[in-house]
């Protein structure tokens, strides 16, 4: 026998009590806890230095998510700044959406941000293309950019 139904039989519990003790246990148990996607700053990024020059290449993407309202920074891949839109963001799925205007026109990405990675597709000038970004957790000096391979033997 329960506690609670030691108190029920003992008349300090009516049946209606005993309800609502039920209820908030189940409303405080795991299983119905809903998931939410914590505010802050989630940063996804391929950008590296090409060594020929030192210009920059890749892509930076930096979400920002508040109880206000979430928005977006875009930086790389022939812009001249960063440029900053709204986004749409999922919190069950982590499902991301976003559009910028870009001086080579219309860039749209469609995707999931992930603990460790941005995956999607970016639709753009280029047309569509399979986009993964990695989540950058601290600051770090811009790696070299992979130098292409030609599968030749040197």
């Amino acid at each position: 026998m329960t506690s609670a139904d030691r108190l029920l039989r003992s008349g300090f519990l009516s049946g209606a009590a005993l309800l609502g003790l039920a209820s908030v246990g189940a409303a405080l148990s795991p299983a119905a806890a809903q998931p939410r996607w914590v505010s802050g700053t989630y940063v996804y990024a391929d950008l590296c230095t090409m060594p020929e020059d030192g210009s920059q290449a890749g892509r930076r993407i930096t979400l920002k998510r508040w109880p206000k309202g979430d928005n977006l920074v875009y930086e790389g891949a022939g812009l001249a700044g960063p440029v900053e839109t709204a986004v749409t963001v999922d919190d069950t799925t982590k499902a991301v959406a976003f559009r910028i205007e870009t001086p080579a026109g219309l860039v749209s990405f469609h995707g999931t941000a992930g603990s460790d990675a941005l995956i999607g597709m970016l639709n753009g000038a280029d047309g569509a293309q399979p986009l993964r970004l990695r989540r950058v957790l601290r600051a770090r000096p811009q790696e070299a950019c992979p130098g292409e391979t030609t599968g030749s033997i040197h």
